[in-house]
């Protein structure tokens, strides 16, 4: 059974409050009742076992029996994907929470398709709080603003940006990883139809390094998710417990 967002919960609480959203889900559609037994997380790496002790109209309450304080592993990974269509970026959000990314970067290219609404972020937001509940991660990850190409690396400071090219010889993620330091990797994906040539240009000038995902061409989704998935299998090579 999948976790339940509590993002007010701290690691002292022997009594949690739950209301909106969460309250609905829990009673109505899953139908949990006094006395069940019930995890939740807070999104930022505390996750709980307790006891559904009290249901009112709007709100029920949840004994703690136990809170569990789970540390963010490193090097982190993130994400800074394109806006796709047919929802395609929605799925993104959902399988990289499920694999553990801990930050997204929805940009805008030359060959976007897609424009943003006002709700895309909140929608994406969503979308993460729900994969997070169902695969029981500690950690909610943040959504960031949308943004340009140059923008996003200009202001990553925390992450060592790699680029996924078709076109050319690049190493492989593992070969790069293998030589890089212990900082924290963040992945671009170019849109449907690939980065342009001013693009790739702009990554040559930045020194942005580039990687290949082998010799099919892949579909914008599936090259997040299996980067990602590579980065994270070699990953718990060196940390069983990687996180």
């Amino acid at each position: 059974m999948p976790c339940f967002y509590a993002p007010d919960m701290k690691i002292n609480d022997n009594i949690v409050i739950i209301s909106g959203t969460e309250h609905h889900h829990i009673i109505h559609v899953f139908r949990r009742k006094n006395g069940d037994n019930i995890t939740i997380s807070n999104g930022n790496g505390f996750m709980a076992d307790g006891i559904i002790s009290n249901i009112e109209k709007k709100t029920l309450t949840i004994t703690i029996n136990r809170i569990n304080s789970i540390q963010k592993s490193f090097p982190q990974i993130a994400i800074a994907f394109p806006l796709l269509k047919n929802k395609h970026d929605n799925m993104i959000i959902e399988k990289l929470t499920e694999l553990g990314v801990k930050d997204f970067f929805p940009i805008v290219t030359e060959r976007t398709v897609r424009k943003p609404s006002e709700n895309t972020l909140e929608k994406f937001n969503k979308v993460a709080i729900a994969a997070m509940k169902q695969c029981d991660n500690a950690f909610l990850p943040k959504i960031h603003d949308i943004r340009s190409l140059p923008e996003l690396i200009n202001e990553m400071k925390e992450y060592t940006p790699v680029v996924a090219l078709e076109i050319g010889k690049h190493k492989t993620l593992n070969e790069f990883m293998a030589n890089s330091e212990s900082k924290s990797i963040c992945i671009i994906i170019g849109p449907e139809g690939g980065f342009d040539e001013k693009e790739i240009e702009f990554f040559v000038k930045e020194n942005i390094i580039t990687f290949t995902l082998g010799n099919h061409i892949l579909r914008a989704e599936t090259a997040a998710i299996s980067s990602v998935s590579q980065l994270v299998g070699y990953l718990l090579q060196i940390d069983p417990e990687y996180y």
